[in-house]
Protein backbone atom coordinates (compact mmCIF):
# COMPACT_ATOMS: atom_id res chain seq x y z
CA UNK A 1 0.00 0.00 0.00
CA UNK A 2 2.73 2.60 -0.49
CA UNK A 3 1.69 4.06 -3.68
CA UNK A 4 -1.60 4.81 -1.90
CA UNK A 5 0.41 6.67 1.09
CA UNK A 6 2.30 8.12 -1.45
CA UNK A 7 -0.86 9.83 -2.90
CA UNK A 8 -2.32 11.07 -0.07
CA UNK A 9 0.36 12.61 1.47
CA UNK A 10 1.51 13.69 -2.06
CA UNK A 11 1.83 17.53 -1.86
CA UNK A 12 1.55 17.32 -5.80
CA UNK A 13 -2.38 16.13 -5.02
CA UNK A 14 -2.78 19.59 -3.48
CA UNK A 15 -5.15 21.53 -5.80
CA UNK A 16 -4.45 24.42 -4.72
CA UNK A 17 -0.91 25.53 -6.51
CA UNK A 18 -0.57 29.12 -4.79
CA UNK A 19 0.10 30.50 -8.83
CA UNK A 20 -2.19 33.84 -9.01
CA UNK A 21 -0.02 35.52 -12.22
CA UNK A 22 -2.18 36.47 -15.06
CA UNK A 23 -2.09 34.34 -18.00
CA UNK A 24 1.23 34.41 -20.03
CA UNK A 25 0.14 34.88 -24.12
CA UNK A 26 1.01 31.95 -26.10
CA UNK A 27 2.82 31.11 -29.55
CA UNK A 28 2.02 32.43 -32.65
CA UNK A 29 1.47 29.09 -34.18
CA UNK A 30 3.11 28.37 -37.63
CA UNK A 31 0.45 25.55 -38.29
CA UNK A 32 -2.57 24.46 -36.21
CA UNK A 33 -4.40 21.39 -36.45
CA UNK A 34 -8.28 21.77 -35.81
CA UNK A 35 -10.43 19.35 -35.00
CA UNK A 36 -13.71 18.91 -37.40
CA UNK A 37 -15.40 15.92 -36.38
CA UNK A 38 -18.97 15.65 -36.89
CA UNK A 39 -18.56 19.58 -38.46
CA UNK A 40 -20.46 20.15 -41.85
CA UNK A 41 -17.04 22.56 -43.58
CA UNK A 42 -18.56 25.81 -45.26
CA UNK A 43 -19.10 26.09 -48.64
CA UNK A 44 -15.98 27.14 -50.41
CA UNK A 45 -13.60 26.25 -47.85
CA UNK A 46 -11.27 23.59 -49.08
CA UNK A 47 -7.53 23.03 -49.81
CA UNK A 48 -5.38 26.38 -50.76
CA UNK A 49 -8.45 28.23 -49.42
CA UNK A 50 -6.84 32.06 -47.35
CA UNK A 51 -8.04 32.04 -44.00
CA UNK A 52 -7.81 35.18 -41.06
CA UNK A 53 -8.63 34.86 -37.78
CA UNK A 54 -11.94 34.83 -36.57
CA UNK A 55 -12.97 33.27 -40.06
CA UNK A 56 -16.23 30.70 -40.21
CA UNK A 57 -14.71 27.91 -41.24
CA UNK A 58 -17.45 24.91 -40.27
CA UNK A 59 -21.04 24.72 -38.23
CA UNK A 60 -21.88 21.70 -36.04
CA UNK A 61 -25.19 20.09 -36.18
CA UNK A 62 -25.21 19.52 -32.58
CA UNK A 63 -26.98 22.56 -30.54
CA UNK A 64 -24.74 22.50 -28.01
CA UNK A 65 -21.21 22.65 -30.07
CA UNK A 66 -19.70 25.81 -30.70
CA UNK A 67 -18.80 26.50 -34.33
CA UNK A 68 -15.93 26.31 -36.19
CA UNK A 69 -13.20 29.64 -36.68
CA UNK A 70 -10.11 29.87 -37.95
CA UNK A 71 -7.52 31.16 -34.89
CA UNK A 72 -4.60 32.67 -37.07
CA UNK A 73 -3.54 34.07 -41.29
CA UNK A 74 -2.72 30.83 -43.05
CA UNK A 75 -3.78 28.45 -45.87
CA UNK A 76 -5.84 25.48 -45.64
CA UNK A 77 -3.43 22.22 -46.77
CA UNK A 78 -5.90 20.03 -46.00
CA UNK A 79 -9.02 19.07 -44.38
CA UNK A 80 -10.23 14.92 -43.73
CA UNK A 81 -12.87 13.41 -41.31
CA UNK A 82 -10.98 14.67 -38.52
CA UNK A 83 -8.71 17.75 -38.79
CA UNK A 84 -8.79 21.14 -40.45
CA UNK A 85 -4.72 21.92 -41.49
CA UNK A 86 -3.92 25.36 -41.45
CA UNK A 87 -0.02 26.80 -41.98
CA UNK A 88 1.06 30.40 -41.23
CA UNK A 89 0.96 32.59 -44.47
CA UNK A 90 2.34 36.75 -44.24
CA UNK A 91 -1.85 38.53 -44.28
CA UNK A 92 -2.22 40.08 -47.55
CA UNK A 93 -4.07 43.76 -47.27
CA UNK A 94 -7.14 41.97 -48.42
CA UNK A 95 -6.82 39.39 -45.61
CA UNK A 96 -6.00 42.14 -43.12
CA UNK A 97 -9.36 43.71 -44.14
CA UNK A 98 -11.32 40.51 -43.83
CA UNK A 99 -10.50 40.33 -40.54
CA UNK A 100 -10.73 43.70 -39.08
CA UNK A 101 -14.31 43.58 -40.82
CA UNK A 102 -15.71 40.92 -38.51
CA UNK A 103 -18.51 41.69 -36.96
CA UNK A 104 -18.16 42.36 -32.90
CA UNK A 105 -20.93 41.03 -30.95
CA UNK A 106 -21.36 42.64 -27.11
CA UNK A 107 -23.70 39.24 -25.70
CA UNK A 108 -22.97 41.46 -21.97
CA UNK A 109 -25.80 44.19 -24.17
CA UNK A 110 -27.35 40.99 -25.67
CA UNK A 111 -30.98 40.96 -24.89
CA UNK A 112 -31.70 37.23 -25.31
CA UNK A 113 -31.90 35.02 -22.07
CA UNK A 114 -32.38 31.18 -21.74
CA UNK A 115 -32.99 28.79 -24.88
CA UNK A 116 -32.98 32.07 -27.38
CA UNK A 117 -29.03 32.94 -25.98
CA UNK A 118 -27.84 29.48 -26.86
CA UNK A 119 -27.67 29.96 -30.88
CA UNK A 120 -26.00 33.38 -30.49
CA UNK A 121 -23.20 31.95 -28.30
CA UNK A 122 -22.94 28.84 -30.98
CA UNK A 123 -22.19 31.21 -33.71
CA UNK A 124 -19.24 32.69 -31.54
CA UNK A 125 -17.84 29.29 -31.25
CA UNK A 126 -18.93 28.67 -27.53
CA UNK A 127 -19.99 24.83 -26.68
CA UNK A 128 -23.26 25.46 -24.30
CA UNK A 129 -24.00 22.02 -23.48
CA UNK A 130 -22.89 22.57 -20.23
CA UNK A 131 -23.47 26.14 -19.85
CA UNK A 132 -27.40 25.82 -20.52
CA UNK A 133 -28.18 23.03 -18.14
CA UNK A 134 -32.13 22.41 -17.19
CA UNK A 135 -31.71 22.54 -13.35
CA UNK A 136 -33.10 24.18 -10.32
CA UNK A 137 -29.09 24.88 -8.53
CA UNK A 138 -26.00 24.90 -10.86
CA UNK A 139 -22.42 24.66 -9.42
CA UNK A 140 -19.39 26.22 -10.82
CA UNK A 141 -16.78 23.80 -10.24
CA UNK A 142 -14.13 26.18 -9.13
CA UNK A 143 -10.90 23.85 -8.78
CA UNK A 144 -8.00 23.00 -10.76
CA UNK A 145 -9.07 19.54 -12.53
CA UNK A 146 -6.42 17.51 -11.82
CA UNK A 147 -3.18 18.09 -10.26
CA UNK A 148 -0.56 19.89 -12.10
CA UNK A 149 -3.08 22.04 -13.60
CA UNK A 150 -2.73 25.85 -11.83
CA UNK A 151 -4.89 28.01 -13.38
CA UNK A 152 -8.46 27.74 -11.56
CA UNK A 153 -6.51 30.47 -9.12
CA UNK A 154 -5.54 32.98 -11.52
CA UNK A 155 -9.11 32.74 -13.06
CA UNK A 156 -10.32 33.65 -9.63
CA UNK A 157 -8.36 35.94 -8.32
CA UNK A 158 -6.63 37.53 -11.20
CA UNK A 159 -9.40 37.73 -14.42
CA UNK A 160 -11.85 39.03 -12.39
CA UNK A 161 -13.57 40.91 -15.22
CA UNK A 162 -13.56 38.09 -17.58
CA UNK A 163 -14.54 36.01 -14.78
CA UNK A 164 -17.38 38.17 -14.00
CA UNK A 165 -18.63 38.65 -17.37
CA UNK A 166 -18.68 34.69 -17.52
CA UNK A 167 -20.76 34.43 -14.45
CA UNK A 168 -22.95 37.28 -15.83
CA UNK A 169 -23.55 35.53 -18.94
CA UNK A 170 -23.99 32.10 -17.23
CA UNK A 171 -27.06 33.56 -14.89
CA UNK A 172 -28.40 34.86 -18.16
CA UNK A 173 -28.21 31.42 -19.57
CA UNK A 174 -29.31 28.97 -17.14
CA UNK A 175 -32.63 28.93 -15.62
CA UNK A 176 -31.16 27.66 -12.17
CA UNK A 177 -32.55 29.46 -9.68
CA UNK A 178 -29.38 29.09 -7.44
CA UNK A 179 -25.93 29.35 -8.93
CA UNK A 180 -23.14 28.12 -6.55
CA UNK A 181 -19.61 28.64 -6.76
CA UNK A 182 -17.44 25.49 -5.03
CA UNK A 183 -14.08 27.24 -4.25
CA UNK A 184 -11.12 25.72 -2.77
CA UNK A 185 -11.26 26.01 1.08
CA UNK A 186 -8.37 27.76 1.22
CA UNK A 187 -8.96 30.73 -0.87
CA UNK A 188 -10.87 33.77 0.32
CA UNK A 189 -13.24 34.35 -2.52
CA UNK A 190 -16.06 36.75 -2.75
CA UNK A 191 -18.20 37.53 -6.06
CA UNK A 192 -20.62 39.81 -5.84
CA UNK A 193 -24.39 38.13 -5.65
CA UNK A 194 -23.03 34.94 -5.99
CA UNK A 195 -22.84 32.08 -3.40
CA UNK A 196 -19.51 31.08 -2.40
CA UNK A 197 -19.23 27.64 -0.65
CA UNK A 198 -15.68 26.22 0.71
CA UNK A 199 -14.65 22.63 -0.70
CA UNK A 200 -12.04 19.87 -0.17
CA UNK A 201 -8.94 20.63 -2.27
CA UNK A 202 -7.27 17.38 -2.39
CA UNK A 203 -7.45 15.60 -5.37
CA UNK A 204 -9.64 13.89 -6.72
CA UNK A 205 -11.93 15.99 -4.84
CA UNK A 206 -12.08 18.08 -8.39
CA UNK A 207 -13.86 15.47 -9.92
CA UNK A 208 -17.47 16.59 -10.84
CA UNK A 209 -19.59 14.24 -9.02
CA UNK A 210 -17.45 14.55 -5.75
CA UNK A 211 -17.65 18.43 -5.69
CA UNK A 212 -21.58 18.43 -5.96
CA UNK A 213 -21.32 15.92 -3.05
CA UNK A 214 -18.99 18.50 -1.17
CA UNK A 215 -21.73 21.16 -1.67
CA UNK A 216 -25.52 19.21 -0.99
CA UNK A 217 -23.89 16.82 1.02
CA UNK A 218 -25.67 13.77 -1.63
CA UNK A 219 -24.84 11.44 -4.16
CA UNK A 220 -26.03 12.19 -7.65
CA UNK A 221 -29.51 14.66 -6.44
CA UNK A 222 -32.09 15.85 -8.44
CA UNK A 223 -32.33 19.31 -9.71
CA UNK A 224 -28.32 20.37 -9.44
CA UNK A 225 -26.16 20.59 -12.64
CA UNK A 226 -22.55 21.48 -12.91
CA UNK A 227 -20.32 23.25 -14.99
CA UNK A 228 -16.19 23.75 -14.74
CA UNK A 229 -14.54 27.10 -14.40
CA UNK A 230 -12.87 27.04 -17.61
CA UNK A 231 -16.39 27.03 -19.60
CA UNK A 232 -17.46 30.13 -17.44
CA UNK A 233 -13.90 31.36 -18.73
CA UNK A 234 -14.54 31.51 -22.15
CA UNK A 235 -17.81 32.78 -21.97
CA UNK A 236 -16.24 35.58 -20.22
CA UNK A 237 -13.61 35.93 -23.00
CA UNK A 238 -16.25 36.07 -25.46
CA UNK A 239 -17.97 38.74 -23.40
CA UNK A 240 -14.39 40.76 -23.25
CA UNK A 241 -13.21 40.74 -26.66
CA UNK A 242 -16.63 40.61 -28.55
CA UNK A 243 -14.83 38.30 -31.03
CA UNK A 244 -16.11 34.03 -32.05
CA UNK A 245 -13.53 32.06 -29.24
CA UNK A 246 -10.34 30.86 -30.70
CA UNK A 247 -8.63 30.74 -27.59
CA UNK A 248 -8.43 28.50 -24.45
CA UNK A 249 -6.49 28.38 -21.36
CA UNK A 250 -3.93 25.72 -20.19
CA UNK A 251 -1.29 24.69 -18.16
CA UNK A 252 1.78 23.81 -19.46
CA UNK A 253 4.26 22.01 -17.36
CA UNK A 254 6.63 19.55 -16.56
CA UNK A 255 8.48 18.31 -13.56
CA UNK A 256 10.49 21.53 -12.98
CA UNK A 257 8.39 24.25 -14.96
CA UNK A 258 5.02 25.15 -14.43
CA UNK A 259 2.85 28.40 -16.60
CA UNK A 260 -0.39 28.92 -17.93
CA UNK A 261 -1.23 30.04 -21.61
CA UNK A 262 -3.94 31.47 -23.48
CA UNK A 263 -3.25 29.69 -26.57
CA UNK A 264 -5.03 29.42 -29.99
CA UNK A 265 -7.28 26.37 -30.82
CA UNK A 266 -5.57 23.76 -32.88
CA UNK A 267 -1.78 24.60 -31.70
CA UNK A 268 0.33 21.57 -32.02
CA UNK A 269 2.04 20.13 -29.10
CA UNK A 270 5.47 20.46 -30.32
CA UNK A 271 5.24 24.20 -30.68
CA UNK A 272 3.85 24.72 -27.25
CA UNK A 273 6.66 22.77 -25.59
CA UNK A 274 8.96 24.76 -27.65
CA UNK A 275 7.82 27.78 -26.71
CA UNK A 276 7.20 26.91 -22.71
CA UNK A 277 11.52 25.80 -23.61
CA UNK A 278 10.59 22.57 -22.36
CA UNK A 279 12.66 19.96 -23.50
CA UNK A 280 11.42 16.53 -25.17
CA UNK A 281 14.02 13.97 -24.79
CA UNK A 282 14.16 10.28 -25.47
CA UNK A 283 12.11 8.62 -24.08
CA UNK A 284 9.44 11.16 -22.51
CA UNK A 285 5.87 10.87 -22.91
CA UNK A 286 3.62 13.85 -23.61
CA UNK A 287 0.54 14.18 -21.85
CA UNK A 288 -2.47 16.43 -23.08
CA UNK A 289 -4.58 16.85 -20.43
CA UNK A 290 -4.15 16.36 -16.89
CA UNK A 291 -1.52 14.29 -15.30
CA UNK A 292 -4.48 11.66 -14.20
CA UNK A 293 -7.33 12.12 -16.75
CA UNK A 294 -5.21 13.12 -19.58
CA UNK A 295 -4.21 11.00 -22.87
CA UNK A 296 -0.49 10.53 -24.25
CA UNK A 297 -0.19 11.51 -27.21
CA UNK A 298 2.66 9.61 -29.66
CA UNK A 299 3.33 13.09 -31.95
CA UNK A 300 4.43 16.51 -31.35
CA UNK A 301 2.05 17.30 -34.47
CA UNK A 302 -0.92 16.63 -32.19
CA UNK A 303 -2.82 19.20 -31.37
CA UNK A 304 -4.87 21.60 -28.61
CA UNK A 305 -8.71 22.18 -29.08
CA UNK A 306 -10.47 24.53 -27.06
CA UNK A 307 -11.40 22.07 -24.27
CA UNK A 308 -8.14 21.09 -23.66
CA UNK A 309 -6.99 22.27 -20.03
CA UNK A 310 -3.08 20.87 -20.11
CA UNK A 311 -0.11 19.76 -21.75
CA UNK A 312 2.24 17.99 -19.63
CA UNK A 313 5.33 16.07 -20.51
CA UNK A 314 6.46 13.11 -18.55
CA UNK A 315 10.55 12.53 -18.22
CA UNK A 316 11.74 8.92 -18.74
CA UNK A 317 12.17 7.59 -15.62
CA UNK A 318 10.00 9.46 -13.24
CA UNK A 319 6.86 6.30 -13.24
CA UNK A 320 8.02 3.28 -13.49
CA UNK A 321 7.10 1.43 -17.15
CA UNK A 322 4.19 -1.27 -17.73
CA UNK A 323 6.54 -4.11 -18.16
CA UNK A 324 5.22 -7.24 -20.62
CA UNK A 325 1.72 -8.17 -20.09
CA UNK A 326 1.42 -7.28 -16.62
CA UNK A 327 -0.94 -8.94 -14.98
CA UNK A 328 -2.87 -7.56 -12.52
CA UNK A 329 -1.83 -8.94 -8.92
CA UNK A 330 -4.95 -8.47 -6.87
CA UNK A 331 -3.45 -6.42 -4.18
CA UNK A 332 -6.57 -4.56 -4.16
CA UNK A 333 -5.09 -0.94 -3.94
CA UNK A 334 -7.06 0.39 -6.77
CA UNK A 335 -10.42 -0.75 -4.78
CA UNK A 336 -9.23 0.87 -1.61
CA UNK A 337 -8.58 4.29 -3.51
CA UNK A 338 -11.49 4.56 -5.69
CA UNK A 339 -14.16 6.94 -5.09
CA UNK A 340 -17.03 5.50 -6.61
CA UNK A 341 -16.35 2.42 -4.30
CA UNK A 342 -16.05 0.16 -7.52
CA UNK A 343 -13.82 -2.39 -8.33
CA UNK A 344 -10.75 -1.29 -10.94
CA UNK A 345 -9.47 -4.05 -10.95
CA UNK A 346 -12.03 -6.21 -12.04
CA UNK A 347 -13.11 -3.56 -14.65
CA UNK A 348 -10.02 -3.80 -16.38
CA UNK A 349 -9.54 -7.81 -16.15
CA UNK A 350 -13.12 -7.64 -18.10
CA UNK A 351 -12.06 -5.42 -20.55
CA UNK A 352 -8.70 -6.99 -21.30
CA UNK A 353 -10.34 -10.28 -22.53
CA UNK A 354 -13.43 -8.25 -24.30
CA UNK A 355 -16.41 -9.07 -21.86
CA UNK A 356 -17.34 -5.81 -22.34
CA UNK A 357 -20.58 -6.58 -21.05
CA UNK A 358 -19.81 -7.98 -17.81
CA UNK A 359 -18.46 -4.73 -16.62
CA UNK A 360 -22.24 -3.46 -16.56
CA UNK A 361 -22.84 -6.02 -13.37
CA UNK A 362 -19.73 -4.06 -12.00
CA UNK A 363 -21.57 -0.60 -12.27
CA UNK A 364 -19.07 0.80 -14.71
CA UNK A 365 -21.51 3.80 -15.79
CA UNK A 366 -20.55 5.19 -11.85
CA UNK A 367 -16.79 5.45 -13.05
CA UNK A 368 -15.35 8.94 -12.38
CA UNK A 369 -12.17 8.32 -14.63
CA UNK A 370 -10.28 10.20 -12.04
CA UNK A 371 -7.70 8.00 -13.00
CA UNK A 372 -6.25 7.05 -9.14
CA UNK A 373 -6.51 3.59 -9.97
CA UNK A 374 -3.75 3.25 -12.62
CA UNK A 375 -1.59 5.75 -10.79
CA UNK A 376 -1.82 3.45 -7.38
CA UNK A 377 -1.55 0.25 -9.29
CA UNK A 378 1.74 -1.51 -8.42
CA UNK A 379 1.74 -3.81 -11.37
CA UNK A 380 1.73 -0.80 -13.58
CA UNK A 381 -1.53 -1.81 -15.21
CA UNK A 382 -3.30 1.20 -18.03
CA UNK A 383 -6.17 0.94 -15.38
CA UNK A 384 -8.21 4.03 -16.81
CA UNK A 385 -7.41 2.90 -20.54
CA UNK A 386 -9.20 -0.62 -19.88
CA UNK A 387 -12.31 1.04 -18.25
CA UNK A 388 -12.31 3.76 -21.22
CA UNK A 389 -11.95 1.07 -23.91
CA UNK A 390 -15.17 -0.94 -22.59
CA UNK A 391 -16.66 1.93 -22.08
CA UNK A 392 -16.38 3.25 -25.81
CA UNK A 393 -17.40 -0.72 -26.62
CA UNK A 394 -20.37 -0.96 -24.74
CA UNK A 395 -21.20 3.14 -26.32
CA UNK A 396 -20.73 4.65 -22.88
CA UNK A 397 -19.10 8.07 -22.93
CA UNK A 398 -17.82 10.36 -20.07
CA UNK A 399 -20.93 12.66 -20.80
CA UNK A 400 -23.38 9.75 -20.29
CA UNK A 401 -21.67 8.14 -17.31
CA UNK A 402 -21.70 11.64 -15.12
CA UNK A 403 -25.10 13.04 -16.74
CA UNK A 404 -24.83 16.64 -15.10
CA UNK A 405 -21.49 15.53 -13.65
CA UNK A 406 -19.61 15.25 -16.78
CA UNK A 407 -16.04 16.93 -16.94
CA UNK A 408 -15.71 20.02 -18.90
CA UNK A 409 -16.79 19.69 -22.89
CA UNK A 410 -15.05 16.29 -23.25
CA UNK A 411 -11.67 16.89 -22.21
CA UNK A 412 -10.79 13.36 -22.60
CA UNK A 413 -13.29 12.42 -24.93
CA UNK A 414 -13.46 13.18 -28.90
CA UNK A 415 -13.07 17.05 -28.43
CA UNK A 416 -9.59 16.16 -28.17
CA UNK A 417 -8.44 13.65 -30.60
CA UNK A 418 -7.03 15.72 -33.05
Amino acid sequence: MKELFTMLTDPRFHLVSNVRERFGQGPEPTFVRLNREGFAIDEGIKKKTLVHPYMHLATHPFAGKGDLFAPMYGEITDITERSVFVKHVEPTEEMKAACEAVPETDILACEERGEALVPVLKALGLNTKSLGQECETLIVNCQNPDPGVTWAEPMLLTHTRTLSAGLTMLRRLSRAQRIILAVPEELKVKVHDFEVVPVPSRYPASVNALVVKAVTGRERPEGVGIVGLHNVWSLGHVAMTKKPLIETVITIGSLSFTGNYIVRDGSTVGELLEFAKVTLSAGDTIVRGGPLRGESVDKQDRSITKGATGLFLVEKGSVAPMIGHSPCVSCGSCVAICPARLRPDVLSRYAEFGLHKRCLEQYITSCLECGLCGYVCIARRPVLQYIRLAKAKLGISVLKTEGLYAQEEATTTGEARS
